[in-house]
């Protein structure tokens, strides 16, 4: 290798070794920091992307290449060109450093906010322009103004730079104001290197936004804002302010709807209220002359009907010069209301003679409580269906038409869901209806096994049962249950004889006392179906049975399914009625009712017709259980008060009419016995069954035995109270709600205290949204728990108008407690057109630091302030590195020193 190589390349190594160990210094230099400051030039300079610097290595490769270019130029001038690319190259590395450094600035940059809503006037508007017009002349060349006008929303004025922005309302947008959104807009508008200044030229009046909460962060920001306002424009104003509604309002309570207008002079003005867009009817229009200031004037008024009411209040002024806005003179409330108690009222004998129902009907009617009256036939057969009523009335109605499911139901209705049952007495009702052992005794507060009534007769039962062989199958077993259950309904003294017949007659249980009732059983049991039908010989047989036996009460029950001759039966009925012996009749499936009713009208007994054989053994107890008399008493009685209880408080009931007649029971253990007849047997009693109330009373509610009450003054309250004290009462809490718009926004804040003025806490609260004019369109939203015992929510108020709002509490999915009220955004809240507010203005300019009505020079006014903004210097390095490198381009064109020898 020749010596010339050889020294490039130990150049290039020396070189190499200086790049590697500058660069290294630099980087350890560098360790651990994000920015490099250092001080120059009489400033603080900060290097935000120090890692640039970096490139400064590459300098050893500039003498490196200078000391092996085959320039014939001096050394000197060699040397002075290395120096010149070196701080080339470290200026371009200090450039892409991005020095910066930070100075004091003192120009001002101010946006004017310009309230442009519906609730300033175009006095006060003006008033406006001319105070940015002497604004924008009183900024110096190098400050900034810009305005902008707000009122549902800000919007930027444009400016063409020499002449002030103009300020105009915004076209259907004017019926809000929303400062907070104006001042937020104006924070991007300032230039940066400024002082940012603001001032608010406003009646202060907010619909939207929160100007305060904004304040803070404008003071964060460094933006001081002061604020002016202008003299109102005098003028003549009406509106309607609101309708106030009591709490707890319920159909058919005459109340107050009280109508708050405010004024600015005294006028007349007519008054017009509607329910529900229907002419309030009780005062539909007043005429009526306000002063100045709020008036409040009270309206009667009632609910007509259940769930949601809507009141509208129209002011109309009789001179309409003397009301510069219409938009606000209409304004609306809503709120919930109770419904009359609901109940079901089923009468046994409501088929017979549908008008025995209408006692106690017009009675409740009056008292403002609403009956629906069914037949013996119409008791529900599921609790579901009886959820709609508070109360379910039985009214002399027979087991027989209650099955198991409509009997498993009340039960349930009662027990579970909270309902109320009362049970009147009546021919039909208590023991005589055949109720013993049925769930209807089990939840009522009395019971049956009274003792017989003084001097009431024995009885001697015959049960002819047919046993043909249509009979086969259910018809007969439900025959031989009817038979079990009448020797169980009898008293042990009574007699009791069982005869089978198909062709003929033949005698199952030979006539005996009822207290052998599990021979009995055993004879019932022995009872098969045979062939035909013929009912002459078994009545016969009957007859011949109870003809010699001395009883008091002697009676027959025939039983059968099909048809036979009725010839010679008329007689020997009659014959049967001579010798005091009666007869009643049972007819089911395919029986001839006309025989039947030719039967039972000679034997003065009763028919029956059953639809199905599970029907039998009701028909049967009921039956009996009528024949013997026992629980019947018809009389005059006198009612008797052992327990003043609030359900006939103030009734009067002591000095009622006598009643004629009651059933005799015995109360339960821990029944309340409230009135009782001079027997001390019970007429009005009570108890509770799981959530809900059963009460007995033992006399009937209409024309038989209590018809001296249905002219007595006090039948209508006595029953009133009697159904309000036992009806179902929803058993949840009430907590107070309250609900107001804000910014547009409804927000409704429940605060739960417990009976024990502690907070509740961790429900699980819905709030239901309700449109009054369709109760049926509802939105649903969570309320979170943000305090102890407070629950929150907000919903946007897309509509004029106003809202029924329904708070749901709930523990474990179960309703605890329900909170009701209602919110109302009749019209913009700017139409209120209310008198300046200034305090929202005043406070921002206190937090801020801004003036009160400052002059349009002092917007602008220097006082000492000044701001250090960051300022970059890269510009600047970049333009001595331009520098450089023409001084490197003049020193590689002339030569400034001579010649340098060249060695090969």
């Amino acid at each position: 290798m020749k010596a010339p190589a050889k020294r490039a390349l130990v150049s290039a190594a020396i070189a190499a070794a200086a790049a590697a160990a500058l660069f290294a210094a630099i980087r350890i230099a560098l360790a651990g920091r994000d920015t490099l400051a250092v001080h120059a030039f009489g400033r603080d300079i900060t290097f935000l992307e120090p890692d640039w610097l970096g490139l400064a290595a590459v300098v050893p490769f500039v003498f490196w290449a200078l000391g092996v270019s085959l320039s014939d130029l001096s050394r000197p001038q060699q040397i002075l060109m290395g120096a010149v690319r070196s701080l080339l190259f470290v200026g371009a590395a200090a450039a892409l450093a991005r020095p910066s450094t930070v100075i004091d600035a003192t120009k001002i940059a101010t946006v004017v906010l310009v309230d442009v809503s519906d609730s300033v006037s175009d006095k006060q508007l003006a008033a406006a322009q001319a105070y940015v017009d002497a604004a924008w002349r009183a900024r110096a060349a190098d400050d900034a103004m810009y305005v902008v006008s707000f009122a549902e929303r800000p919007l930027l004025v444009p400016a063409d730079g020499s002449t002030p922005p103009r300020v105009a309302r915004h076209e259907g947008h004017g019926a809000g104001t929303d400062i907070q959104a104006a001042l937020q807009l104006a924070y991007g508008l300032y230039p940066p290197g400024t002082l940012p200044r603001a001032v608010i030229l406003s009646d202060g009046i907010q619909t939207d936004g929160d100007l305060l909460a904004e304040a803070y962060k404008a003071k964060d920001f460094g933006v001081k804002v002061s604020w002016n306002t202008f003299p109102e424009d005098p003028h003549q104003e009406i509106r309607a302010v609101a309708v106030h509604l009591p709490d707890g309002i319920k159909v058919g309570a005459p109340f107050s709807a009280v109508a708050e207008v405010w004024s600015t002079q005294t006028e007349e003005v007519v008054l017009s209220l509607y329910q529900d867009d229907f002419p309030n009817g009780l005062e539909p229009s007043k005429t009526v002359v306000l002063h100045e200031g709020q008036n409040r004037i009270p309206f009667k008024t009632e609910a007509k009907g259940a769930g949601f009411v809507t009141y509208t209040l129209r002011v109309t002024v009789k001179d309409p010069k003397h009301d510069e806005n219409k938009l606000n003179n209409v304004t609306v409330a809503s709120a919930p209301v109770k419904g009359r108690p609901r109940i079901l009222y089923i009468e046994g004998e409501a088929d017979r003679d549908p008008s025995v129902a209408s006692y106690l009907k017009r009675a409740l009617d009056r008292e403002n409580i609403d009956v629906e009256v069914r037949g013996p036939r119409g008791a529900p057969g599921s609790p579901k269906e009886l959820e709609t009523y508070d109360l379910v009335l039985l009214s002399d109605l027979s087991a027989v038409f209650l099955g198991s499911s409509q009997m498993a139901a009340l039960e349930a209705y009662v027990r579970d869901m909270g309902g109320g049952f009362i049970m009147a007495g009546g021919q039909d009702s208590f023991g005589s209806g055949g109720y013993q052992g049925t769930r209807i005794e089990k939840i009522l507060p009395v019971r049956f096994d009274s003792e017989k009534e003084i001097n009431q007769p024995s009885v001697a039962l015959v049960l002819v049962i047919d046993r043909s062989g249509s009979m086969q199958g259910e018809k007969l077993e439900m025959a031989k249950e009817s038979a079990r259950a009448t020797a169980e309904v009898l008293d042990p003294s009574d007699l009791l004889s069982v005869i089978a017949f198909d062709n003929t007659p033949m005698t199952i249980v030979r006539l005996q006392r009822a207290s052998n009732r599990l021979r009995i059983s055993t004879d019932i049991a022995k009872l098969h179906p045979g062939g035909g039908t013929n009912i002459l010989p078994a009545l016969q047989e009957a007859f011949s049975v109870l003809g010699p036996v001395n009883a008091k009460v002697k009676h027959v029950i025939l039983l059968t399914d099909g048809q036979a001759a009725a010839e010679g039966i008329p007689e020997l009925v009659d014959d049967m009625r001579q010798s005091r012996i009666t007869v009643s009749c049972v007819g089911i499936g395919d029986a001839d009712r006309n025989m039947l009713a030719m039967i039972s009208e000679h034997g003065e007994g009763k028919l029956y017709m059953a639809e199905n054989a599970s029907e039998l053994p009701k028909i049967f107890v009921k039956e009996t259980s009528e024949v013997q008399k026992s629980s019947l008493v018809e009389d005059l009685v006198t009612v008797h008060v052992v327990k003043r209880v609030e359900m006939i408080e103030g009734t009067g009931v002591d000095a009622s009419p006598p009643l004629r007649g009651y059933v005799t029971t015995k109360p339960k253990d821990t029944a309340e016995v409230v009135l009782v007849s001079d027997r001390a047997e019970p007429l009005l009693a009570r108890w509770r069954v799981g959530l809900g109330q059963v009460v007995a009373w033992t006399s009937d509610v209409k024309n038989r035995w209590a018809k001296g009450w249905l002219t007595w003054p006090g039948y209508a309250k006595f029953w009133a109270q009697v159904v309000r004290t036992t009806m179902r009462h929803r058993q949840y809490e009430s907590y107070d709600l309250r609900a107001e718009v804000v910014s547009g926004r409804a927000r409704v804040v429940v605060d739960a205290v417990g009976p024990d003025d502690r907070f509740v806490n961790a429900m699980d609260t819905t709030l239901e949204i309700i449109d009054p004019r369709d109760a049926k369109v509802k939105r649903s939203l969570p309320m979170n728990q943000t305090a102890a015992g407070r629950y929150e929510a907000e919903f946007p108020v897309d509509r004029y108008g106003s809202y029924l709002l329904k708070a749901v509490h709930r523990r474990d999915g179960r309703v605890v407690a329900e909170s009701l009220g209602a919110v109302a955004l009749p019209y913009p809240a700017e139409y209120l057109r209310a008198t300046p507010d200034p305090e929202p203005l005043r406070q921002a300019a206190l937090v801020t630091g801004g003036l009160a009505s400052p002059a349009p020079a002092q917007l602008f006014a220097r006082t000492g302030e000044k701001i250090e903004t960051h300022r970059e210097l890269w510009p600047f390095v970049l333009l001595a590195v331009a520098c450089l490198f023409l001084c490197d381009v003049y020193l590689r064109r002339v030569r400034l020193f001579g010649y340098r020898p060249l060695r090969f």
